[in-house]
């Protein structure tokens, strides 16, 4: 039979992919539609790739809802532990980078994404941590300032 852990790890599948269909059914109905205006006629529509990619979470979180379901009592779910605490933490990463992109701009969200992820992922070797977010960020200034002709920071 399945372990204790093993059975509250499923039964968290499940509440996790019960919440993420939620949130992508919100996102459809309300938050698209309210954020991003639709494109004038014979354009693609600015609303196709987040509508795209809130269908894919849907999809993902049903299959993650239908696969601990059918998971009988021995069977471990589709995570281990390790992994759902890096995807915690890379969303704590994302979040915290929201945050900074909304409080003190584009940079300090684009440095924290970065550092963070790098970090999160186990890279400690400094000259990869002081020179990926110099050349990402750097090359983002030069494309956006240079290359296209915009205001960038």
């Amino acid at each position: 039979g399945a372990t204790i852990a093993e059975e509250k790890m499923r039964i968290a599948n499940l509440i996790s992919g019960a919440v993420l269909v939620l949130f992508g059914l919100v996102m459809l109905a309300l938050v698209i539609p309210a954020q991003i205006e639709e494109g004038p006629a014979g354009m693609m529509s600015p609303r196709l790739v987040p509508q795209m990619m809130v269908w894919l979470i849907l999809g993902l979180s049903l299959l993650l809802i239908v696969t601990n379901l059918r998971a009988s009592s021995g069977e471990a779910g589709p995570f281990t532990r390790d992994e759902v605490i890096a995807f915690l933490r890379i969303g704590g990463v994302f979040g915290l980078s929201l945050v900074l992109f909304f409080a003190l701009g584009v940079l300090a969200a684009s440095l924290a994404l970065i550092l963070g992820a790098l970090l999160v992922l186990g890279e400690r070797r400094p000259l990869v941590l002081v020179l990926m977010p110099l050349g990402l960020i750097g090359a983002a200034y030069v494309l956006f300032t240079h290359v296209l002709g915009t205001v960038f920071l």
